[in-house]
């Protein structure tokens, strides 16, 4: 098959899978902690320019550039900078100031998210709805009920006596999270304990998600995607008037 076809394809297919992760960062604009994925693509093989030189009988190759006929998406890239805060009022509402992960305990494997909004489940334990119990450092933290005080290092003080803390975690390097559900990674790495962490109470973390940067990255692959389809077509028609027409000649 002519590299053109592949050339197309190629970025068709990339354009296609670039609308697909817009669309998903716009479908969690509003959900808490949420970051943010980038396309990454890349070269699909490559084909080496030389020029020749003839000195007698022995040919002389020396390489100018190299060129790709395809691009392919190799992955997703997470982008963990920091979204606004926003002020609930909510007493189980809590954003991380600065670096770290909350850690979530869902069924006996510990995930990391930036998403503090919280909730007490029928036991009093604090929980992530829908994923399971946040982790202090003392296990799961319990508060009872609804009435219990917070310090901003991240105490919970239940009738004047501390109880437990919300463990914050970090990583040295964020390459070692693997996405777990939207906001939610698992670690291939040891996370180290944040020892003095500064959280906010009745606040959370928005996504970190740009409406208009999203929506214009999207109506530009929108276009690249119908431009590629068109001359798809194009050369198509080419290619069919050279076996049916000119093949005659």
């Amino acid at each position: 098959m002519s590299r053109g076809f592949y050339a197309l394809t190629s970025g068709m297919l990339t354009q296609q899978r670039k609308i697909d992760i817009s669309g998903n960062n716009l479908a969690n604009i509003n959900t808490a902690g949420y970051k943010k994925e980038q396309a990454v693509t890349s070269n699909f093989g490559s084909l080496l320019i030389n020029k020749y030189k003839h000195n007698g009988i022995i040919e002389e190759a020396t390489p100018i550039s190299s060129v790709s006929t395809i691009r392919a998406i190799v992955g997703n890239n997470t982008i963990h900078s920091m979204g606004a805060l926003e002020e609930t009022g909510n007493d189980t509402d809590f954003a991380i100031m600065g670096a770290g992960f909350f850690a979530v305990d869902n069924g006996g494997q510990i995930l990391y998210t930036r998403n503090g909004s919280f909730n007490i489940d029928e036991e009093g334990y604090l929980v992530l709805n829908n994923i399971g119990r946040v982790q202090g450092e003392f296990g799961d933290i319990y508060v009872g009920g609804d009435k219990f005080d917070f310090s901003p290092g991240g105490s919970i003080i239940i009738e004047g006596e501390e109880s437990d803390k919300i463990a914050v975690y970090d990583f040295l390097d964020y390459n070692s999270l693997r996405k777990f559900g939207e906001g939610m990674f698992l670690a291939d790495a040891e996370p180290e304990l944040v020892e003095y962490p500064t959280i906010s109470n009745k606040t959370i973390e928005r996504a970190n998600v740009d409406i208009a940067e999203e929506l214009t990255d999207m109506l530009s692959s929108q276009r690249a995607l119908q431009t590629a389809s068109q001359a798809f077509k194009i050369y198509d028609m080419i290619n069919d008037k050279a076996v049916n027409e000119i093949g005659k000649i």
